[in-house]
């Protein structure tokens, strides 16, 4: 049997550190997975939300133009981990994700999954780990051919 190079708690690390840089992003920063500033809403929906008028708004978002009304879909963002995975998922809104993106609202796309900032942030942490496990050593690594 082979022996996994990372373990189950380094990822659960890495799931709850990307999900709070993931809900920091897209959610508090209002930025979308490419990193560009969501677009204003179309006027009816942007006033009636910047006025508090639907029912179970998340006040503290009414002036903000991120993916946010209610709060449901941000605290549905979920960290998920295995001995050999871990990422985040929208464990009961994944819909609403799919609705955001055809609308180019986009929270994540099959081509980037997550804003380049935390990718690169995790190919970083996970160097680290990797140097931790193999201090002064060398390894070639070849792609493709």
């Amino acid at each position: 049997m082979q022996e996994q190079m990372f373990n189950l708690k380094f990822m659960q690390k890495m799931s709850l550190k990307t999900r709070k840089a993931y809900v920091d992003h897209i959610f508090e920063k209002g930025k979308d997975v490419f990193g560009r500033p969501f677009k204003a809403y179309s006027v009816g929906y942007g006033e009636k939300k910047r006025a508090n008028k639907f029912k179970r708004q998340s006040g503290g978002y009414a002036n903000k133009i991120t993916p946010v009304l209610t709060g449901d879909l941000k605290n549905d963002t979920k960290p998920f981990a295995t001995a050999a995975s871990f990422g985040i998922r929208f464990a009961a809104h994944g819909g609403k994700v799919a609705s955001l993106n055809k609308m180019k609202r986009e929270l994540s796309a099959e081509k980037q999954p997550f804003p380049k900032k935390i990718l690169k942030n995790i190919e970083q942490d996970v160097g680290k780990e990797i140097a931790k496990q193999f201090p002064n050593k060398t390894t070639k690594i070849t792609l493709g051919k």
